[in-house]
Parts: C-alpha cells; structure tokens; sequence
C-alpha cells in the first residue's frame, strides 16, 4: 500500500473536532501487547490473549490493514511453526499533549507508542484565552511541520490546565486564568483546534505522565504531589489514575485547614520571599530558570513549608498508604530534594515499631510531566484502554 493510500485509510479513522471512536476490547488487547512485547508472534499473541488463533489473525489483519500494525520481517521461533513477528507502526498516528500554565505553556508531540518527537516550553501571557489559543495552534502545526508528520495523523489533544473541576467539563482556574475559568474547555479548544480534546486539570496529567515515563516504572501505586504556582496533585493505584467522583482526587491542598495554606510549599510563596529579599522575577517560569539553591529565600521557604508538607504526606500516607509519594510539578529538582530531605511523617512507635510510610521520592520523568501525561490521554483512550 503507497504512503499516500496509508495516510488516507489512517486519516479516515479521525474526524476533526469530534473524538474517534476507540478500538473495541480485543483490538486494545493486541495493540497493547504489541506495544510492550513486540516483535511478537500471531500465536504468541492468541496464548498470551486466550483468543483463537482464527480471532486473532482477523483482528491483526485488520490492524494491519489500517496501518497500525505491519509484519517485521523477521521469523519467531517456538512452540509450534515459525511465524512471521508483528510490530506496532509506531508513526501510524500522534497525539499532542499541553500544559498550560498560569505564565508558560508546554507542548509534546507523541508518537503512537508514547515517545516524545517534538516538544516545546514557553513563557507566554496566558489571560488572554483566544491568543495563547491561536499560539497554540500555530505551535502544533509548527511542530508537526518540523517532524515531518503528516497532519492528519494528529488524533487527538490531551490538555491539563490548573485548578479543580466543578463539573465533568469545567475547571475553576486561577485568578490570572479568568478568561478559561468556568467553560467547557473541551468543546471550545476542539472547535479552535479543529481536533478532539481531552481535558484533565495538570495533577492528575502529571500523574499519569510520571506513571508512564517516571517513577510509575517501579512503582504501581504513587501519590503525585504537584508543586507549581499552587499545590495539588494525584493519585496512581495499580498503574491506573484514581480521578474521584468529578476528578479532583488529589487535591492535596484540601487536607490543610484554610489558615496554613498560604505556608504550603509552592512556588508562588518562594516567589514573594525573593521579592522580599530585593529579588525581582517576571514570573514562576523566569525564576524557575535561574533557580539557585544557595539563595537565603530558600531556607526560609523550607522553614515555613516543611510543617505544612509534613500534615500532607502523613494525610496521604494515612489514607491512601501508596508504594510512593513523589513531589514532582513545577519545581526545580534540585528544591525538590531538599523538600524530600526535610519532610517527616507524622509518627509514633508501639512495640519498637513505626507504623510503615511510603517512599517519598523525587518526580523522575524528563520534560514536563503534565504535557506528558496530557498526550497520553487520547492514546489510553482510544487505542491502548
């Protein structure tokens, strides 16, 4: 089949603007399979499945033939005849994923077996929705361009914002975030974009991508904490992200009450103890950049955060008791360690004993976990499951 013939067969799959339909269950089975163990034989896939062999060479027939699984050439030996391998067409299709943030914007490409081909991380005005929408766009078509990815590959865009949701489709942003505050983000950016979105707030994004390409691949069950202008956060248990009733599992900043809150380890507070120290920053983005661990503010950060850090670990190893809790977001690594070096759970011994707490580690996933984990979500959705 000609690359032109394959394109519009793939193509034909995807309708812009509206979500595809997802591959049915067994098709899901096979593509997962032979994303994590291919090359891999037909016969190994109907032991592996329990499916008929008759099923499943109808089933990669037709993966095959929508171009998203082709044969590799080389022969399988074992139980049985030899077999020709299956592989997944890794460049079969891509997703996009974007964090936006209260001053900055990420953005990844990702190819059908979630490796990162194009990235980009911005500073930008973001209060202006319908111009940090337009950048956007012209961002995806810029990256597409320099991948040579033919457009109509792009399937999907998984977008993570900050704040919590108050209904399936609306997220209460920030203050700063006025002019995204309170609208079905999803119908608006899909009609902008001309692609289908999914929304997820950037916690529960961030959790996901560090489940996928961070600490998820030791760990099956994690708590995110996800330090940015504010603090929030989600949950991983048995690989899988624990969303809650509206989505809003994680919202770690509820376990305080309101009066410590504003102590709460965040950058917006190191923020406004650099600026009292005669340290002036644009913004989160500017002073993430020049991060220096030696600057005093960052004591004095500690200081004031680490009581308030100390209540959320021990609320959330009380409640969840996670393989991990990983302190990931926004945060420099290197402010990140020190944050896990300070933090104590709350403890107390009865027969020479401490009740066991989870790890606390440092967030392990390169780029920004929430672009990450945002692109992800149209490849667990309609293809992987």
């Amino acid at each position: 089949m000609s690359d032109a013939a394959m394109d519009e067969r793939i193509s034909s799959a995807f309708l812009p603007s509206r979500k595809p339909q997802p591959f049915n269950q067994n098709e899901r089975r096979l593509l997962n399979l032979v994303r994590h163990e291919g090359p891999i034989s037909r016969a190994e896939l109907a032991r592996r499945t329990g499916l008929a062999m008759q099923s499943v060479v109808r089933l990669v027939e037709g993966l095959m033939e929508r171009g998203f699984l082709r044969g590799d050439g080389k022969v399988i030996s074992g139980r049985g005849q030899p077999s020709l391998s299956i592989v997944l067409v890794k460049d079969a299709a891509f997703t996009v994923g974007v964090s936006i943030m209260t001053d900055a914007m990420s953005v990844v490409l990702m190819d059908l077996s979630g490796a990162s081909v194009a990235s980009a991380n911005e500073i930008l005005d973001i209060s202006d929705r319908g111009a940090a929408v337009a950048h956007l766009s012209k961002t995806i078509r810029r990256l597409t361009s320099e991948a040579d990815i033919d457009p109509r590959r792009i399937f999907g865009v998984g977008v993570a914002t900050t704040g919590y949701f108050i209904d399936a489709k609306r997220i209460n942003t920030p203050a700063t975030m006025d002019d995204w505050a309170l609208r079905d983000l999803e119908v608006d950016l899909a009609n902008a974009l001309n692609l289908p979105v999914w929304l997820e707030n950037d916690g529960n994004a961030a959790a996901v991508g560090e489940s996928l390409f961070g600490v998820g691949r030791d760990h099956r069950s994690f708590a995110y904490v996800y330090i940015a202008g504010g603090l929030g956060g989600g949950l991983i248990v048995d690989g899988a992200p624990l969303r809650g009733f509206l989505g809003n599992a994680g919202e770690f900043t509820g376990l305080l009450p309101i009066d410590v809150r504003p102590t709460r380890p965040t950058l917006t507070l190191l923020l406004d103890l650099l600026r009292l120290d005669g340290m002036e920053f644009a913004g989160i983005s500017e002073m993430v950049a020049q991060f220096d661990p030696n600057w005093p503010a960052v004591e004095t950060w500690l200081e004031r955060s680490v009581p308030a850090m100390n209540a959320i670990v021990s609320a959330i190893g009380a409640v969840v008791d996670p393989e991990a809790i990983v302190i990931g977001g926004r945060i420099p690594s290197a402010l990140a360690a020190r944050l896990v070096e300070n933090t104590a759970y709350y403890a107390a011994t009865l027969r020479d004993f401490e009740r066991p707490f989870p790890r606390l580690l440092c967030a392990r996933a390169k780029g920004d976990a929430a672009a990450l984990g945002a692109a992800s979500i149209p490849l667990k959705e309609h293809v992987f499951g």
